[in-house]
């Protein structure tokens, strides 16, 4: 019943996501906590922190509005890219079920705000394909990516997604390369500035020179009820991934080189991962992208559709469990 409303484009599944919102985020609720600076946090995520961090208020706020715009965004950019039904709230429900999956991911943090500028920066590299001339979505991709990595460094890795989108897209004109690191440049030369203004120019490459000279790995430290749990959305991911791969070559050529950015989002985010450090229940965010394109095209094109529903009934309740137990 419930991905038959999502498939059957019913206004009710506006509904669907006011509850889902309210149950995952109700402890949030004008008890906003943010996530505190890492040792490595460029500034940007430093200065937002300490000026709304006192205000638990305006920090559940900006949480949940920041959340909402990403889940809009990602829904618009699926159907904008024909990788998802239209006039369907799947990609959103299924985004808000996992970014407040775990009582740290619900919490305002430096790879929340970095995974935004990240989708914007996936959003322009999906709408580049088949355009004669994209220097407008390599520059904004490189540009919104650059701007990620000044709240959390390590979304930097990003960066490596849009020289292999022109690899998948056989972008072989200079053009693009060249245009795709002036965009970095360019944001770069934005954020020294704001450094250099306030007489703090050497305090971000102190930062990012620690980040590379001491890097810490990240340890996963659950309940052994949470690896339970954690290992069914895992099963449920890594069946969807195979789901998607056994049947990318049955798509049109466009459709086929997207989803294929799609997957290489994923494995980047889990690449992303080595210097993540005590960071890695904030940086699971990263992940949140990728996984919702790859479940919601196995939900809504599987062949079994009575399948599907189970899944993401047993996807929903497992998320739900694992919020009551807070493992």
């Amino acid at each position: 019943m419930l991905l038959r409303i999502f498939r059957s484009q019913s206004p009710v599944q506006f509904l669907l996501l006011l509850p889902l919102f309210i149950g995952l985020w109700y402890g949030s609720l004008g008890n906003g906590i943010m996530q505190s600076p890492a040792n490595f946090d460029p500034g940007l995520y430093r200065f937002i922190f300490n000026h709304i961090s006192s205000h638990p208020v305006s920090v559940s706020i900006i949480t949940i509005l920041l959340v909402a715009l990403q889940a809009i965004v990602l829904n618009y950019m699926l159907i904008r890219n024909n990788l998802s039904l239209r006039n369907n709230l799947l990609p959103a429900f299924i985004f808000i079920l996992l970014s407040g999956s775990t009582p740290s991911l619900t919490q305002l943090s430096a790879p929340m705000i970095a995974s935004f500028f990240i989708l914007l920066g996936v959003a322009e590299l999906l709408s580049m394909y088949d355009l004669k001339d994209p220097f407008t979505e390599c520059f904004n991709a490189s540009f919104f990516i650059t701007i990620a990595s000044c709240f959390y460094f390590p979304a930097i890795s990003f960066f490596l997604l849009i020289w292999i989108s022109f690899l998948i897209y056989r972008v072989l004109s200079w053009r693009e390369w060249i245009i795709s690191l002036i965009g970095f440049f360019a944001a770069a030369l934005f954020i020294w500035f704001y450094f250099f203004w306030n007489n703090q120019e050497m305090v971000i490459w102190n930062y990012i020179r620690q980040f590379f000279s001491h890097p810490e790995h990240f340890q996963v430290q659950l309940t052994k009820m949470g690896y339970i749990l954690w290992g069914i959305v895992a099963l449920i991911f890594l069946s969807s991934l195979a789901n998607l791969m056994n049947h990318i070559n049955e798509k049109v050529i466009a459709i086929r080189r997207k989803y294929w950015v799609i997957i290489f989002t994923f494995f980047i985010a889990l690449f992303s991962f080595v210097y993540a450090n005590q960071e890695f229940k904030y940086h699971t965010i990263f992940l949140t992208i990728p996984a919702t394109a790859i479940l919601n095209y196995a939900l809504l094109y599987r062949k079994k559709q009575r399948r599907s529903e189970l899944i993401l009934w047993l996807l929903t309740i497992v998320v739900l469990a694992s919020r009551i137990i807070a493992v």
